[in-house]
Formats: structure tokens, C-alpha cells, sequence
């Protein structure tokens, strides 16, 4: 029987950032079930640091697994930090859309992130992913490009204080711009997961009709 009711939403899909371990996202996760939710939590392999393209073909995949589970046809995706940018190229250069219902990018570089061109510098230049998260990579590019698909409500949720992902950094065409209630410079980017208001305002955007 498919869940698509009403009373009965969809199970979440999380995708989890660069470089923090999956039990970040688990935990997360079980502050969104708290709000009524199933959730399944997602790691890319290498902590994050792997090929975009790569990690974005594994949440394909993993999404496919959670609908012959739980019986639906589409999921609710969220994308924490790099996992946002993730999810979007997921939505709109994979064919995606048509499995997901809501995305929202927590904190995520959609757009590219400045930061990321501290990959001229070894180690990071050894890591494809921030690499491909400056605003001149071929991979956002190809993003840009890619038209949004009409048939996702998209929303992009950034903080004040965010030194990650300001927001030219997390705002892209095609996505609403939602302003967490919390932040506070330097660590914006990281209430952004801790701040309880700020996990219940994710929640109310997957509740939305």
C-alpha cells in the first residue's frame, strides 16, 4: 500500500556533510523523527570528500531502496551542508525529481562555495569534493545550467554568521530562501544542525502541504 496520505508523510532521506562522520546525520535524524518522521540517514563514502557526481549516483540508489521499503513512491530529501549540493545535482542532473516530493539544503553551497577554493592547497587538493565546490568548477556550472524541476518544492535554508555558505553561496535559481531563526558569527553554519528552533523550522518546510 503506498503511504502518500495525507496524515501520513513521507519518509526522509538525510544526506550528511563533508567531513563529519555519519553518527552527525544519525543524530540529526533523530531529532527530525522526533517530529513525526521516518528517516534514513545517508553517508558518502570518504566522509563526504569523494566525487559529487559519485556520491549523488548513492543517494539514487539509496532513495530507490527506501521506497521498495517503505512503500512509497517518493521520499523528502535533506541535504546537510555538502550534502545539499549533493541532493541538488542529484534533483536536477540525474533525473531525481520524479522520486522526491520536498528537498531542503541545510547550510549547503549550491551555488559554490569561496571557501572551497582553499582546494589550490594540499591536502585539500587532494579532495575531489572541494574541488568541485568552487563557484568555477565544471560541476556547478553543470548545475547552473540544469534547469529546476518544477514538480520538487525546493527550499535552501541559511543562517546569519554562516562563514561556510553565506548566502551568494547557498541560494540558487529555483530554490527558496528560508532564514533559520538561529545564528551566531562565526559558528552560524553549525547552529544551523544544533539549534533546536532550527531543526523545527526543517520540519515544519517537510510538513508543508
Amino acid at each position: 500500500m503506498k503511504r502518500e496520505h495525507h496524515n501520513d508523510p513521507l519518509p526522509v532521506v538525510i544526506i550528511n556533510g563533508l567531513g563529519a562522520p555519519h553518527l552527525a546525520a544519525r543524530m540529526y535524524g533523530l531529532m527530525v523523527a522526533r517530529e513525526g518522521f521516518s528517516v534514513t540517514t545517508l553517508a558518502p563514502s570518504l566522509l563526504g570528500g569523494g566525487d559529487i557526481r559519485a556520491a549523488a549516483r548513492e543517494v539514487g540508489r539509496h532513495i530507490e531502496q527506501v521506497k521498495r521499503e517503505q512503500g512509497t513512491s517518493q521520499v523528502n530529501l535533506v541535504g546537510m551542508s555538502l550534502g545539499g549540493l549533493i541532493g541538488l545535482y542529484y534533483l536536477k542532473c540525474l533525473g531525481g525529481a520524479k522520486n522526491v516530493a520536498r528537498f531542503v539544503s541545510i547550510g549547503g553551497p549550491l551555488n559554490g562555495a569561496q571557501i572551497a577554493y582553499l582546494s589550490a592547497v594540499p591536502p585539500l587538493s587532494w579532495v575531489p569534493a572541494v574541488r568541485q565546490s568552487r563557484p568555477d568548477s565544471d560541476l556547478i556550472d553543470e548545475l547552473r545550467q540544469a534547469p529546476a524541476p518544477d514538480e520538487v518544492a525546493m527550499f535552501s535554508v541559511g543562517t546569519r554568521g554562516d562563514i561556510i555558505t553565506p548566502p551568494a553561496s547557498r541560494n540558487t535559481n529555483g530554490i527558496v530562501e528560508i532564514d533559520a531563526p538561529v545564528g551566531v558569527f562565526p559558528i552560524g553554519h553549525w547552529c544551523l544542525f544544533l539549534a533546536p528552533q532550527n531543526i523545527r523550522a526543517v520540519a515544519d518546510l517537510l510538513k508543508s502541504p
